[in-house]
């Protein structure tokens, strides 16, 4: 009898696991399930490519694959809605195609918009989570004159520049006292801020008190009037398939390092996964394009046989006005000492140190620093913090001459 693989979830995580199913030599049937109309996107450019193409017929490019690619991999792709899973029939209930029995089945809800209570989505209220809220928006920027921004996180300050490119007033209120406090160092955050000021962004911080009162032409925000508003105040697991299942939910899926659910041949990966990560096994739900592919990829592994475990060195990147800002490693706030190399024109990466080792590496408009030392971040290496400060040694010469001390060369390591 041919196997099945039912993934339900047709994000970039769905997607990237459905073909490594095929890669890694899955020839049963591959059913991928998603309630979009779209076929499984990327959804970085939805706060920055999409509100700020010239063109609205090529303002999205974001595609997982070709629909050449499900063709040729028999990926059969439905547009439908996965209502019930009965795990230890190994049946899902979908909405439109009825009773589909799996041998093993992978879960990549990802998430939805947090809501802010009071504020209901409409004409002049938005979330931006999927395609078709880009699209809305975009449509909407195109007569607008000045938006509010609740939440001054990635999504919030991506937002705020797209619309400030656009020419747009923007003012974003923030519930903390600075920009990403709990992702960048102090001295990186404050130079955002900076960033976003010269270019017009306007920022009311410590705001927790926020009244949100929608009317006939625009929207208005304790005593201020906007043509509209964007919330962007983070993001809910899709958890409740799993959780009505059976299976162990808590602040997402709870799976093991195998990506394996609670339940007999369920697996989950992507933002509704809560996986165990590093030394501590500390319980991690990551947000990001790196995850939703890696985990899933890693997740199709282990369904076909292959024992992987997912042991990933987190990565994020955010690009706002002219700056890509990267980040390796998770946000630590233990980090006892940053080291900074500057460049031109803003350039720069910052190295967080704790206890000799790099724990966290930010840069800005320098990706191929971040890249030269990643090495060091995953394994843990320790360094000499004169050296990581000392400018005449490249970065790539450090990488060099610490595996050249870890061969048992002459070298470098403190």
């Amino acid at each position: 009898m041919t196997q099945t693989v039912l993934i339900i979830g047709a994000g970039q995580a769905g997607a990237r696991a459905a073909q490594a199913l095929r890669t890694h030599g899955y020839e049963g049937r591959i059913v991928l399930a998603g309630d979009e109309r779209h076929a499984p996107y990327e959804r970085p450019p939805l706060s920055k490519d999409v509100l700020i193409a010239p063109d609205d017929d090529d303002c999205f490019k974001g595609w997982v694959h070709t629909a050449e690619l499900y063709v040729d991999a028999r990926i059969e792709w439905l547009n439908d809605r996965v209502l019930k899973l009965d795990t230890q029939a190994h049946v899902a209930m979908l909405e439109r195609s009825g009773a589909l029995r799996y041998d093993h089945c992978l879960l990549t809800t990802g998430g939805r918009a947090r809501q802010l209570p009071g504020a209901i989505e409409g004409p002049h209220v938005f979330y931006l989570r999927t395609l078709d809220d880009a699209m809305r928006l975009r449509a909407r920027l195109a007569t607008a004159r000045s938006v509010a921004v609740i939440g001054g996180g990635f999504l919030g300050l991506e937002f705020a520049a797209s619309a400030r490119t656009r020419g747009i007033d923007v003012s974003v209120f923030e519930t903390g006292s600075s920009l990403l406090a709990r992702a960048l160092p102090p001295v990186l955050s404050e130079r955002l801020r900076t960033k976003h000021e010269s270019h017009g962004v306007r920022f009311m911080f410590d705001a927790k008190a926020l009244q949100v009162d929608a009317h006939a032409t625009g929207v208005q925000i304790n005593a201020e009037s906007f043509d509209l508003c964007v919330i962007a105040i983070g993001q809910t697991p899709n958890d409740e398939l799993a959780r009505d299942a059976g299976m162990t939910t808590n602040n997402g899926i709870v799976v093991d390092r195998h990506c394996r659910t609670s339940a007999p041949d369920v697996y989950a990966a992507g933002d509704c996964a809560n996986f165990p990560f590093g030394e501590n096994d500390r319980a991690t739900r990551l947000e990001s394009w790196q995850n939703a592919q890696e985990q899933a990829i890693v997740a199709a592994r282990n369904i076909t046989g292959d024992a992987v475990a997912y042991a990933p060195t987190p990565w994020f990147w955010t690009d706002q006005f002219d700056w890509n800002i990267q980040m390796l490693g998770l946000p630590d706030s233990a980090a006892d000492r940053w080291i900074e190399r500057a460049g031109a024109d803003g350039r720069t990466v910052l190295m967080g140190l704790r206890d000799g080792v790099i724990a966290q590496v930010v840069a800005i408009n320098q990706g191929g620093e971040l890249r030269a030392i990643r090495r060091l971040v995953e394994e843990g290496v320790p360094v000499d913090a004169a050296m990581l400060a000392d400018p005449t040694i490249k970065l790539r010469q450090l990488d060099k001459l610490l595996r050249s001390t870890h061969s048992g060369d002459q070298g470098v390591l403190v």
